[in-house]
């Protein structure tokens, strides 16, 4: 068998007694303009190179976490929420197992997975929380509660407004009976808590993963991919780019404090790195 390349790998690392796996779930491209913000191609190309639509190759990398009391799983991938001609508007290219398959080629049981925690609901975030048996959707883990912010919950069933086309609500209905709804920051299981920090969606959450001094936190869309680090470069696909800002200002000194491992969804080659404070400005540091 031909070993994962270092893009498609997904590497483990322990926070404390916890087993953090990143999982691949493919590739998206979207428009790299769109995806920095006021920041000029100029500079963002030197990061990150763009196709000949103008689009940035990105992944999409759910979180398989071990911890003492059972499996968890972090966000979910693309999986077969987009269909159609859409898989190439957005240049969906995905190795081909739902997100249950991903778990177990890991030697873990689907089955065993009690929870599902998810920072918004945006089709490239959730939309592997089902998958397709004989065209209909069917949630991925019949035995997980699916967690997450109930006003994310409402405003995508409403429609999504401004940010509708993000969501796919036929591929999200079927987890209504196993859902349970939280109101902002807090505890969702041992070991593992939300953090709201709004901007992208209007109630998009990061997630904590803690064991004693050793930390980490999943970043869905507050920080995309390590280009994305410098305070002011955020997305023009966010909601409020002033509340991520915001955001970012609140814990990159907690982060850079307390050593803290970020979990990278989008990074095309890093599925985690640190916060270094470099004068006034932010660098990281590859973790391997």
């Amino acid at each position: 068998m031909t070993p994962a390349s270092p893009e498609t790998s997904t590497p483990t690392v322990a926070i404390g007694a916890i087993k953090v796996t990143s999982l691949f779930d493919g590739w998206l491209s979207l428009d790299g303009g769109a995806m920095f913000g006021v920041v000029p191609k100029t500079l963002w190309e030197k990061k990150i190179a763009a196709d000949a639509l103008n689009r940035i190759r990105m992944s999409t990398r759910p979180l398989l976490v071990r911890t003492p009391q059972g499996p968890v799983v972090i966000e979910a991938g693309v999986g077969q929420s987009i269909t159609g001609k859409l898989v190439q508007v957005y240049g969906i290219d995905r190795p081909g197992l739902s997100l249950d398959e991903q778990v177990g080629a890991q030697g873990v049981n689907p089955d065993e997975v009690r929870h599902v925690v998810l920072t918004h609901l945006h089709f490239d975030h959730a939309g592997g929380c089902c998958k397709l048996v004989d065209d209909k959707y069917v949630p991925c883990f019949p035995n997980a509660t699916y967690h997450v912010q109930e006003a994310e919950w409402d405003k995508m069933m409403a429609g999504g407004g401004m940010q509708r086309a993000s969501y796919v609500k036929p591929s999200l209905e079927p987890l209504r009976s196993q859902l349970k709804l939280h109101a902002g920051s807090g505890p969702v299981v041992h070991g593992i808590r939300y953090d709201l920090t709004r901007g992208h969606t209007q109630n998009h959450a990061v997630v904590w993963i803690e064991d004693g001094e050793h930390n980490g936190c999943f970043m869905g869309d507050l920080i995309e991919t390590s280009a994305h680090v410098p305070m002011p470069w955020i997305s023009a696909y966010d909601f409020c780019a002033g509340e991520s800002f915001k955001a970012r200002e609140r814990l990159y000194p907690e982060f850079a404090r307390r050593k803290t491992l970020l979990f990278i969804y989008h990074d095309p080659s890093l599925a985690a790195l640190r916060l270094l404070r470099d004068g006034e400005k932010w660098e990281f540091e590859k973790v391997s």
